[in-house]
C-alpha cells in the first residue's frame, strides 16, 4: 500500500514537472507571429512657398466608428471590418493622423499648428478632419486588392467663410507582403495630404489675430 501511494505521488510530480516545462517552452518559443509596428511618414511638398507670416491653425481629427484603432484594418466585399494579425500602427488612427497632418502643414511653410488648450496663441483658423476610410480592401478571393483613404474636412478662418472639402485616394495593391500593403497606405496618405494642401491653398486665410 505504501509503495503504491509513493508511486502515484511520483507520477503526479513528474506530470506537473512536464507541464511546467512545456509552459516555459511555449512562453519562450511561441508559434504566434510577433506583432510588427508600421510607421507612416508625413507628406513633404516638393516646393515650399512661404506667404509671409504662417497662419496659426487649430487642428482636430476624428474617425467614424470602427476606424479609431491602432490596428491596420481591412474591409471585405461583404462589408466585414477586420484587421491584419500581428500588424499595427504606432498609435490610434486619429492621433496618428493629427501628427501626419500637422507635420505636413508646417513643412509647407504656410501654417503653424497650435494647441489652443495648451495656452498657445489664439488660432487664426480651425481645421477639422473626419476620417471616413482608412483600410485595405479584401476581395472575394481573400487577397488584398487596394488601399483606400478618405476624409472630409471643414476649414474656417477668422473673417472668412467656412469651406468644406473631400479628400480621397484608392491605391491598387499587387503584392500580398505586409511591407507592400503599408507602402500602398503611404502612397494613399501622400495623395490625400497633397489634396489637403491644394484645398487649403485655394481658400482665403481670413484675418490674423492680434
Amino acid at each position: 500500500m505504501v509503495f503504491n501511494i509513493a508511486r502515484a505521488s511520483l507520477k503526479a510530480g513528474l506530470l506537473s514537472l512536464a507541464l511546467a516545462a512545456s509552459g516555459c517552452t511555449d512562453f519562450i518559443h511561441s508559434n504566434r507571429p510577433a506583432t510588427h509596428t508600421w510607421l507612416l511618414q508625413p507628406y513633404v511638398p516638393t516646393a515650399v512657398r512661404p506667404a509671409g507670416e504662417p497662419a496659426r491653425v487649430h487642428l482636430s481629427v476624428n474617425a467614424v466608428p470602427g476606424l479609431d484603432s491602432e490596428r491596420i484594418l481591412t474591409f471585405s466585399s461583404d462589408s466585414e471590418l477586420n484587421h491584419f494579425a500581428a500588424a499595427r500602427w504606432p498609435d490610434n488612427l486619429p492621433e496618428m493622423t493629427v501628427s501626419l497632418v500637422a507635420r505636413t502643414l508646417q513643412s509647407s511653410g504656410r501654417f503653424e499648428v497650435v494647441n489652443v488648450r495648451g495656452g498657445e496663441a489664439a488660432a487664426d483658423c480651425d481645421l477639422h478632419l473626419l476620417i471616413e476610410k482608412f483600410y485595405a480592401v479584401i476581395g472575394p478571393s481573400g487577397r488584398t486588392s487596394a488601399v483606400r483613404v478618405a476624409m472630409n474636412g471643414r476649414y474656417a478662418c477668422r473673417g472668412g467663410r467656412p469651406v468644406n472639402f473631400d479628400l480621397h485616394s484608392n491605391v491598387a495593391v499587387g503584392d500580398m507582403r505586409m511591407a507592400a500593403i503599408v507602402a500602398a497606405f503611404q502612397r494613399a496618405v501622400d495623395d490625400v495630404l497633397a489634396q489637403l494642401l491644394q484645398a487649403l491653398d485655394s481658400r482665403p486665410q481670413g484675418t490674423k489675430s492680434g
